[in-house]
């Protein structure tokens, strides 16, 4: 069998390749992808051609270093995407846990078929609680997740978080779920915090009407908030960050930081307030903070259960559908419009 993927062959140029898929050998299942959403800031690095990978390769010893002439050109980049779902299309011998029709969560990249392996604990078979739309949310909603637990949240805490795309919006509400009394959301966007603010009980915060931290001691007793949580992904908004954390203050960094870090100045607020930043990263090979028993697979599971419970209001996060054929202009759109779109998918 073919399938088809979508791959990056050079900055602004979307492609589709060919791959064999299947049949599924024992053990395995084939999944015919219906649905696949793209992620607004890593996948856009790699579109636009701002991936720190372009010129920087992360080595064993997990340290960056300069790219050599024998190492593999980035492009074509062919691991565009991370959250599909999919409808089992076949199973293989063995496989007890899926059946035909079923519908499942899967970290593929944008591709019409995929395989995997049945016992795989980071694949989930979906229910019925949770709709194709909210599903390809659950990396994103993972990321939030690692975060709000990264940043310690105590009962009755107060959260600020920067940015308020797909995954700071999330971080809201795990922030929220996970005990805070009062979030904050710094983001420039009215109606990203109009969004925020119907979903949840955030109180907003314009950085147009005057210094975030201020604003936010203003409506907290003169005081900090107890942790900041950064997820535009942007150099000014971990800036923003450390200024909103106050004196021995604590920033989670949640984003995808790209470029160079001009708009920060470290001998500022980082410095003379003694600011701890920590960087919150799920995947990668890095290991949970909290020790073995919170493995990747455990983070999804309860992203996904959050998902089920309806703790997590996902209403209107998917703000448009591209036809899989079309994902040149759906990766156009976003880079023309990027505050436009929370998150934009794929169809099949």
């Amino acid at each position: 069998m073919t399938a088809r993927q979508l791959i990056v062959i050079e900055p602004l140029k979307v492609a589709y390749e060919d791959l064999e898929v299947g049949p599924p050998s024992p053990g395995q299942v084939l999944l015919r992808i219906v649905l696949s959403g793209i992620s607004h800031g890593t996948e856009m690095t790699a579109f636009l051609g701002t991936s720190p990978f372009l010129s920087r390769k992360f080595t064993k010893d997990r340290v960056f270093t300069a790219r050599e002439s024998s190492d593999p050109p980035f492009y074509p980049y062919r691991y565009m995407g991370y959250d599909a779902v999919g409808v089992v299309d076949r199973v293989g011998e063995s496989v007890t846990a899926y059946r035909t029709g079923d519908r499942v969560w899967c970290p593929c990249h944008h591709q019409t078929e995929y395989i995997f392996e049945a016992a795989n604990s980071e694949i989930f078979r979906l229910s019925e609680h949770v709709s194709n739309e909210e599903a390809i949310l659950l990396n994103l909603a993972a990321v939030a997740l690692t975060a709000t637990n990264d940043a310690e949240i105590k009962m009755g805490g107060v959260v600020a978080v920067v940015g308020g795309g797909a995954v700071g919006q999330l971080t809201v509400q795990t922030a929220f779920a996970g005990g805070a009394s009062k979030v904050f959301l710094i983001e420039p966007s009215g109606e990203r915090r109009q969004f925020a603010a119907a979903r949840s009980a955030v109180v907003p915060i314009d950085p147009g009407s005057g210094l975030p931290a201020l604003q936010i001691q203003r409506e907290n007793q003169g005081n900090p908030p107890d942790v900041v949580i950064e997820c535009s992904g942007a150099v000014a908004g971990l800036h923003t960050a450390i200024q909103a954390a106050g004196i021995a203050g604590m920033v989670v960094a949640a984003g995808f930081l790209t470029g160079p870090a001009t708009a920060l100045c470290l001998g500022e607020e980082f410095l003379h307030n003694r600011v701890t930043i920590k960087a919150s990263m799920g995947v990668w090979g890095c290991p949970s903070r909290h020790g073995p028993l919170w493995p990747r697979a455990r983070v999804l599971r309860e992203a996904l259960a959050l998902m089920e419970s309806k703790r997590l209001k996902l209403d209107g996060f998917v703000s448009a559908k591209f036809p899989f054929a079309d994902g040149q202009r759906a990766y156009d759109a976003i880079r023309a419009e990027p505050g436009k779109y929370l998150k934009v998918a794929l169809t099949y």
